[in-house]
């Protein structure tokens, strides 16, 4: 299969990159040059700005894995009409209207405005793929993404917490449910999906309650330093204490966020999604990281910062 990538070198595009060429693939990766030139050698690179055009070309399928807006979208999309057989977009969970305040199926209400938010500008780049490809479009409404080579630091937050050692924060509650994706999981079935010209939106993450919070703290605990101690705390005080819970605890399902992970993924596992234990996901994420794995530049905006030492300590004081 003639492969597309936009993207191609950061986290999921990465993966898909690398998924394409061990299944035989011939892949284009295009991207700006910015992270990761000539990341993959086995793989023919293009350098450009998507802003300005896609390159030329006929393809079987194109993941685009970096498209935030609707008017970039729907000229790459527009662009390659002809000459591509089917557009994979990787979307969001968070194009839908009604979530995390209620749980959603793929048949749920999505945003419909233009506000110039990251769910919103989803949808409305959904809505544009498929005005310029109709009927083979993939709409990928990717959960949290997890595993090597992440770049927003949700996970390496915990992995390297738990490093340290000592007491760590974690606040309840302990058996809040998740659902997390690993890349190289969505990475290998993004282009399945494609190789059958498989169309329409799936919710691409893991079942509901696949994990919980306290099972995905306690394995990164066992995986990194069992030595290291979790210290449970009080959910509500300890988001009240924070300014950003999800940006200083990432990952953290914390009081208040309601369903937040209740997306329903019966449609997507139906059409072939497996989803890797986690303990699989934390411990390569672990090695990665050991082998000098370091964060990109990549959407630093949205990073998971953590928190200082020294705050965590006054939090565990204030809230145990």
């Amino acid at each position: 299969m003639r492969v597309l990538v936009i993207g191609g070198t950061v986290f999921l595009g990465r993966a898909v990159v690398e998924a394409a060429l061990a299944r035989g693939d011939e892949v284009t990766y295009f991207h700006r040059g910015v992270h990761g030139k000539g990341l993959h050698p086995g793989a023919r690179e293009l350098l450009g700005d998507r802003a300005d055009g896609v390159p030329d070309g006929e393809w079987d399928a194109v993941v685009d894995t970096c498209g935030f807006d609707p008017e970039t979208v729907g000229a790459a999309a527009s662009a390659l009409a002809d000459r591509a057989a089917h557009y994979s977009f990787v979307s969001s969970g968070s194009v839908y209207r009604d979530w995390p305040e209620r749980p959603v199926d793929e048949d749920s209400p999505v945003h419909d405005g233009d506000e110039p938010e990251y769910g919103p500008l989803k949808a409305a780049a959904e809505r544009a793929a498929e005005a310029a490809m109709p009927g083979r479009v993939l709409h990928v409404r990717a959960g949290v993404i997890v595993g090597p080579h992440e770049n927003i630091g949700r996970l390496p937050h915990w992995l390297r917490r738990m490093a340290r050692g000592g007491d760590v924060l974690a606040p309840g509650p302990a058996g809040a449910p998740m659902q997390l994706v690993d890349a190289r999981d969505l990475a290998g079935w993004m282009l399945a999906m494609g190789a059958r010209g498989a169309a329409g939106a799936y919710n691409a993450v893991s079942p509901p309650g696949s994990v919980t919070w306290g099972g995905l703290l306690e394995t990164c605990r066992a995986v990194v330093n069992p030595g290291a101690t979790l210290r449970w705390a009080d959910g509500e005080r300890v988001a009240e204490a924070l300014e950003e819970p999800w940006v200083q605890l990432p990952l953290w399902p914390a009081p208040g966020l309601g369903a937040v992970y209740g997306i329903d993924t019966r449609r997507a596992a139906a059409a072939g999604l497996r989803i890797r234990p986690i303990a699989e996901t934390v411990a390569d994420t672990w090695a990665w990281l050991r082998g000098g794995g370091e964060l990109s530049g990549w959407r630093d905006e949205v990073r998971g910062e953590g928190l200082d030492a020294a705050r965590e300590r006054a939090l565990l004081e204030a809230v145990s």
